[in-house]
């Protein structure tokens, strides 16, 4: 199942660093997913190779796929799943007879 196909997303953050041209040098970007009671939100920094174009030219499609969201989605179906997951249920017998096991 895909969890992060279920989940609610949203920007947290999507900061430029630009040159004296006022092209985008790096973002940096945090991205929140939220499915039930579980949120995780992922960071990524990513440099642009050859600067061209000033941060109100770039889209969120863009960004998403700069920032690898396919690994984020996956990550967070791995995240979610172990959250999600059974806790093994633990006993201890506090009336176990020691004696009523065989001495060798």
């Amino acid at each position: 199942m895909a969890h992060a196909d279920d989940a609610t997303k949203a920007w947290v953050s999507a900061i430029p660093k630009k040159n004296a041209d006022g092209n985008v040098m790096e973002w940096r970007c945090k991205y929140k997913y939220t499915l039930n009671d579980f949120s995780h939100i992922f960071e990524k920094s990513e440099k642009i190779e050859s600067p061209s174009k000033a941060p109100a030219a770039y889209t969120q499609a863009e960004l998403l796929t700069l920032m690898d969201k396919d690994h984020w989605d996956d990550m967070f179906n791995k995240k979610y799943a172990v959250s999600i997951a059974s806790v093994p249920v633990e006993t201890t017998d506090t009336s176990f007879d020691v004696s009523s096991l065989s001495a060798s």
